[in-house]
């Protein structure tokens, strides 16, 4: 069916304050959603406007004349001002961005460069304002009874130009921001900015490292706290952006910035928490201590902060975790997760031998196994180990941590991930619940607990895992890598671009990201940039598919002889050595031979290397999930009966 371009005046909502009264009254929360959606809906027919689609809190909504979205804009806001002025009423206030453009019709959806203008201009408007763009002030001054006020300029996440952008003048604008809403939601959303090292050596790089992540974890335990996880923090290693701009891209209302040095057995940790928008220190410290009291000093911090943003402590105090007794074995941990964190194969066995000697000087340190676990998942996960060599030793190490320390986060999370891979699916759940009731920052165990709710199908659950691990960790490509995926399972063209776009700002091109903005640059018959990109791809060797990466990309660039001769090669070598079926089935699919996909799709299956995420839910695999033999692979996967 070709698509239609029109041009229409594009409007998003959006509720403030959504997220901050769920978690202090979802009742509450969902009653105020549905009120609002009961007195905003009626106005958009009555401006002879279209509602798109609702986003749980707000609207996407198109008009065909700019004015009448201006119009339609202003009643809601009046209507919901004279609704929060009655005594007694918690108060529902909502932003308004409007935008004028073309769009493409898809179905009843809209996509478009236009509508992710209109999206960028929503958050601009204040609670109970309204903001557009210079094309829609164009075409209605002077036709509404209210004047307008243009704002500073500001960049646009993902729009190329700048647009200059108007806010219309409520009389009862005023009123409207003094309506009460949680006053220090965004104050307790925090980064920890990477501690700079000060040590005279400079290989204890690791050890700043390795003390900040230590330190992001505890302050996860407090209550009320919002801390950003340590892939997007760690961007800001030796920056020189000043915290208010750290805080508009980490969308944190504070960060906590310092050093540390480490002088044979003695360290001195300096520590300040700023606010990134009037850039006040609101407390600051400096801790001078012998290396054994280094968990005492995060202890310190967390309850620090804590009190400075007025947030209560659990009525269990956040209690130091244990040091090990061998100072060595601790310096042996922080090695192994700087090197853990680098992710290529040669450093995380290189982490893996470190864990092993933190663990083996201290058979007592639960952070210690759970890091053996991550090496073991990780390694197989990449096919540079079986999963009947690494997931057992992967899950020993996992339910040894979690032995060793049952409040471990990180290892009952990984124990989820083994379980989901082992097709164990009620246990993977109750896995990925504790690890988030216990960090509910954690973003990895958000990310993953995605992938396992989409693979049962429960895609609106999975979708607000992934939406919490974006809001856990803004800036991780791989995070953003899913957030591509799942806008293209949901068919959302554009923005899956968009996210693979801003992941490839990250990380660069030559990793998950780079492989799957081919698929899409081949799908819409984007040649030039999918021929460019595959160059890099194959010149990087062996991709994110280990072995299997070249004939996939070769699958994917429609070469087919170029595929079969890849794929001939690995069907000879897996006969000698473990090469992953999983890659094997996947270019199969792609080619479209759908006897010698089953064929390496029930070998992955029994290998149990990787989730059947990619094959339940991408678009590249519908032709084959129609196949009768797909229902026999989800009974091997236990996902039907």
């Amino acid at each position: 069916m070709a698509s239609v371009r029109r041009l229409a005046a594009i409007m998003f909502t959006d509720m403030v304050g959504s997220t901050a009264a769920a978690q202090a009254n979802e009742g509450e929360a969902l009653q105020l959603r549905d009120e609002q959606e009961e007195l905003v809906r009626p106005l958009f027919a009555a401006h002879q406007g279209r509602e798109v689609k609702s986003m749980g809190d707000g609207f996407l909504a198109e008009f065909d004349s700019a004015l009448r979205a201006v119009q339609c804009a202003i009643d809601i806001q009046q209507r919901l001002y004279e609704r929060n002025s009655q005594t007694g009423r918690s108060p529902i206030l909502l932003r308004i961005g409007i935008h004028l453009g073309d769009v493409e019709v898809r179905g009843t959806d809209i996509v478009g460069d236009s509508v992710n203008v209109a999206s960028r201009i929503e958050p601009l408007a204040v609670a109970g304002g309204i903001c557009l763009t210079e094309p829609v002030f164009g075409q209605v001054r002077n036709k509404v009874p209210h004047s307008f006020t243009k704002l500073a300029p500001v960049d646009l996440k993902n729009v190329k130009f700048p647009w200059e952008v108007y806010k219309v003048d409520l009389p009862w604008g005023e009123a409207a921001l003094r309506a009460p809403s949680p006053p220090s939601e965004t104050a307790r959303r925090l980064a920890v900015i990477p501690l700079a090292n000060m040590s005279p050596d400079p290989q204890d790089e690791f050890f700043a490292d390795g003390l900040t992540e230590e330190i992001i974890s505890e302050l996860s335990k407090v209550p009320g706290l919002r801390v950003i996880a340590r892939t997007s923090v760690m961007r800001f290693r030796s920056t020189t952006k000043g915290v208010s701009e750290i805080g508009k891209e980490l969308r944190v209302g504070t960060v906590i910035e310092g050093s540390v040095r480490r002088a044979g057995n003695r360290i001195r940790v300096t520590a300040q928490l700023i606010d990134t928008g009037t850039e006040e220190h609101l407390w600051s410290e400096r801790y001078d201590r012998e290396l054994v009291d280094v968990f005492a000093i995060q202890t310190e911090i967390a309850k620090e902060v804590a009190s400075a943003l007025h947030l209560a402590l659990p009525s269990a105090p956040v209690a130091p975790a244990r040091a090990p007794p061998n100072l060595s074995a601790y310096k042996a941990y922080l090695r192994g997760r700087y090197l853990w964190n680098r992710r290529s194969n040669e450093q995380v066995r290189a982490a893996l031998a470190c864990f092993e000697e933190a663990l083996r000087l201290d058979p007592q340190f639960a952070q210690a196994s759970s890091g053996i676990a991550d090496c073991y998942s990780i390694l197989v996960d990449r096919g540079s180990m079986t999963a009947d060599d690494g997931g057992p030793k992967a899950k020993a190490a996992a339910e040894r941590a979690i032995q060793l320390d049952e409040t471990n986060a990180e290892a009952h999370a990984s124990l989820a991930l083994l379980l989901d891979r082992n097709y164990q699916w009620a246990d993977a759940e109750r896995e990925y619940r504790r690890a988030i009731e216990l960090n509910p920052m954690y973003a990895s165990a958000h990310q993953w607990y995605y992938m396992h709710l989409m693979a049962l199908g429960r895609r609106e659950k999975a979708a607000g895992e992934l939406d919490r691990a974006e809001e856990a960790d803004p800036l991780s490509p791989i995070i953003l890598f899913h957030r591509a995926c799942h806008s293209w399972i949901t068919g959302t063209d554009a923005g899956a671009l968009a996210a693979l776009n801003r992941a490839s700002e990250l990380s660069g091109d030559l990793d998950f990201t780079g492989f799957y903005k081919l698929v899409f640059y081949a799908s819409k018959s984007m040649n030039t940039e999918a021929l460019e990109l595959s160059r890099r791809l194959i010149a990087a060797g062996n991709g994110p598919y280990g072995e299997t990466t070249p004939a996939m990309l070769h699958a994917i660039l429609g070469q087919r002889a170029e595929a079969l001769r890849e794929l001939e090669v690995l069907s000879a070598a897996a006969k000698d050595r473990y090469i992953p079926a999983f890659g094997i089935a996947w270019t199969y699919g792609v080619l479209g031979d759908a006897d010698r996909f089953f064929e390496w799709l029930f070998r992955s299956a029994d290998e149990q290397t990787r989730s059947p995420f990619e094959f339940v839910t991408f678009p590249l695999f519908e032709r084959m999930r129609a196949d009768p033999r797909f229902p026999t692979y989800l009974r091997r996967c236990a996902l039907i009966e």
